[in-house]
This record gives C-alpha cells, structure tokens and sequence, in this order.
C-alpha cells in the first residue's frame, strides 16, 4: 500500500498544478472577473489558482467554458482534474448521463486497458456520430 503522506503530497502537486494551469489560460482576464463569470467569490477562486483547493465539478465546468484551453492544456487540465477527483470531467458524465445505454456498454470494458490503437477507433466511431441525419454537425 502507498504511503498516505506520498499520496498526498501527489494530489497536492496536482492540484497545485490544476491551478497553475486555470491561471495561465485565464489570460488577461482579472482573477475578480473570471471568478465572477462563474460564480464564485474572488477568495475561492485565489484558492483554486494557488492550489489550495481542487475546482467542485460544476466549478471545472464553468471554468472550461470560460477559458476554452487549447486542446492540449484541456486534455492535461482534464487528466490533473480526474486524478484529483476520481471522476470524469463534468462533461464526459453528462455526456454519460444522457446516453444511458452507454453504461452497459462501457461496463464491457472493465478491466480492460485499450491500446492506443483501440482508442483511435473509438475516438473515429464517436466522431462520426456528430453528424445528424442531415449530414450537419450537431450544435
């Protein structure tokens, strides 16, 4: 079993790390204004940027839609973000919790570990259900 103070300090530097990277895309955009675009005191979100604490989900939320990070700053914003919480981000579980269906699907894949190869597939498959019946992208 892992030392729980090793754990720790590693959730800590993640979460240091969330932060960083949330002040970073914020840009020129004033820590007061991005807090209040999603709706939080300026003190929380102080505390979210210097890693003190880790973004509640609908907080992440909100974030991503504010900030729209590249897609390489989402992809490890998205990783730090599950590593800390153990869940998807908020848009995967929505994205779960509308396709209910999807859940015995992806119950098959338990224990199972895809090879990049195999993601590759998935990820084409899934993008080709952006069309709708028109052949226009989903909005």
């Amino acid at each position: 079993m892992p030392n729980k103070v090793a754990v720790d300090q590693q959730a800590k530097s993640m979460i240091i790390e969330l932060g960083l990277l949330i002040r970073d895309c914020r840009g020129t955009l004033s820590q007061s204004q991005l807090a209040k675009r999603v709706g939080l005191p300026r003190s929380n979100m102080k505390y979210i940027e210097d890693g003190v604490n880790a973004p509640t989900a609908e907080v992440y939320d909100k974030l991503i839609k504010e900030l729209k990070p590249d897609l390489q700053t989402r992809r490890r914003m998205d990783r730090l973000y599950m590593a800390i919480r153990k869940v998807p981000p908020p848009d995967i579980c929505r994205t779960i919790t509308q396709n209910k269906d999807l859940v015995d699907a992806m119950r098959k894949l338990e224990g199972c570990n895809l090879t990049p190869d195999q993601i590759e597939s998935v990820a084409a498959l899934f993008a080709s259900f952006q069309e709708n019946r028109e052949g226009e992208p989903i909005k």
